[in-house]
């Protein structure tokens, strides 16, 4: 043991005196290259001098750091403004550290990557229908963007509602960004398979907070440049110079604080037909995550489409929040509607032999997403002979089916109710259920007509029920049969 401790001991002090002897030779040569610059005026001389400070890095930081900084002023009195931008970069990114010198090489540093005008009115809303490339839907996502408050401070809340049914993931998002500059300040992720993640933004600095099947962590992470968190890229992309650029990098957070350069390629003009209208769109490659975006050129700059890897989404409506009104979904073929408030929002995908040949699911997107809700119809020649008896027979048939895939599923005791609907028989059901470690509550009503019936059905967290239900109510109350 007493040997380990001696040989330990050598190796750490000889590490030691070559480091010493190292940091005084990159001394050396700094001020050599001080020398030259400023008293020789011989700047390429300077320059390579600096660059073999830079390359011993590693024994001598600090000092790497001054001779980073002064190859960026040797280019700049080259004249070469763009590689003495680069270096400049180099020193913010490669020795954070140095705080002093990082303040210095910023006010060479351009701020950021130059914005166009805001191209969206307030309260605009795009939703997106998501499908494999074989033709298939399986889900959908709403993007909107308005002025809010923040602190007392005017910003553009930008808020994303996505919704896959096929893999049950549901997620939202919310970015708070500067009104002038489009800087994000707050942002909150919240996905069922990925987890929630809250991360807050000062001009030097995030700190992201996670939280997930583990407990929550906290980190602080320094920032050495303007950055724009993923989940206002969309809008950012809109923003940016397509008519003059061929290639942009712009400065990526994804989910958990992760830093991406990510670059964007023009690759020209195309016209593009979606459910929401024909558009002359430009073309935009993403690097890296190797992504296809068309975003039109006209002055609205709407993302009408993306493709990746073997999903691709289309533009399929265009709208605007508007307090107070409603939202309107109506079902031709099977004669029926329903209104929602104007802060929801619907997708329809054919479910052909889940139920009957010709049945619909609806899918709703409540504001925050607390939920998964949903309408499913049905022929009533499809049902089983039991189940066409009565509602409640086949809501029963549902409600034990629903059982036997939930945890501690168990219906409450006062919670069945019988009701009508569109002056149609109607039962509801209020069940109680595990999800993991979460409490969960199943809320069901089925409506039987003579030819089709109406399943309604709501996953809600227990905490969250009672509000949610009487918004999931009006809903259902708001059927109309022809």
């Amino acid at each position: 043991m007493y040997r380990a401790i001696v040989l330990v001991g050598v190796v750490i002090g000889g590490a030691a005196m070559g480091s010493a002897a190292m940091a005084a030779s990159a001394s050396e040569m700094l001020e050599k290259g001080i020398y030259t610059e400023e008293t020789v005026g011989d700047l390429d001389k300077a320059i390579s001098i600096y660059q073999k400070v830079v390359a011993e890095g590693k024994a001598a930081h600090a000092l790497a750091a001054q001779a980073q900084y002064h190859i960026g002023q040797c280019l700049l009195k080259k004249g070469k403004k763009g590689e003495a931008t680069a270096a400049f970069q180099k020193l913010v990114n490669d020795f954070p550290d140095q705080k002093e010198l990082v303040a210095k090489a910023r006010k060479f540093l351009p701020e950021g990557v130059q914005l166009g005008p805001v191209p969206w009115v307030d309260g605009e809303t795009l939703q997106l229908r998501f499908r494999f490339i074989t033709g298939l839907d399986i889900g959908t996502q709403v993007h909107a963007i308005q002025s809010a408050k923040l602190d007392g401070r005017k910003v553009w809340r930008v808020t994303s509602r996505t919704l896959v049914p096929l893999s049950n993931m549901r997620g939202w998002s919310r970015v708070d960004a500067d009104w002038d500059t489009f800087r994000p300040i707050e942002a909150v992720f919240k996905n069922t398979m990925l987890g929630d993640v809250t991360t807050k933004y000062s001009p030097t600095r995030m700190t992201v907070t996670s939280e997930g099947s583990a407990a929550a962590s906290t980190k602080k992470i320094d920032l050495t440049q303007v950055v724009y968190d993923n989940e206002q890229a969309m809008d950012v992309f809109r923003r940016l110079p397509w008519a003059s650029a061929k290639m942009i990098t712009l400065p990526i957070i994804g989910i958990g604080g992760s830093k991406i350069d990510l670059p964007i390629e023009v690759q020209g003009k195309e016209m593009v037909q979606v459910p929401a209208g024909k558009f002359e769109c430009f073309k935009l490659h993403l690097g890296l995550v190797n992504q296809t975006l068309w975003y039109a050129t006209d002055p609205h700059r709407y993302l009408v489409k993306f493709e990746a890897n073997s999903v691709e989404a289309a533009l399929v409506s265009i709208g605007r929040l508007k307090p107070g009104e409603l939202r309107h979904y109506e079902d031709a073929k099977q004669g029926f509607s329903l209104a929602m408030p104007n802060d929801w929002f619907y997708s329809a995908m054919p479910q052909a032999g889940v139920v009957s040949p010709d049945s619909v699911a609806v899918f709703f997107l409540d504001p925050q997403m607390i939920a998964q809700s949903m309408l499913r119809t049905a022929k009533v020649a499809d049902l089983k002979p039991a189940e066409q008896k009565s509602v409640r027979t086949w809501a029963e048939a549902g409600a034990a089916e629903t059982g036997r895939a939930k945890k501690d599923f168990k219906i409450r005791p006062d919670g069945r109710q019988e009701r009508k609907v569109a002056g149609l028989p109607a039962i509801s059901f209020v069940a109680d259920y595990t999800d993991g470690k979460r409490k969960m509550v199943e809320y069901c009503t089925g409506v039987l007509g003579k030819k089709v019936g109406w399943k309604f059905a709501a996953s809600v967290p227990q905490d969250q029920f009672d509000g949610y239900r009487k918004q999931f109510d009006a809903i259902v109350d708001s059927l109309k049969v022809k």
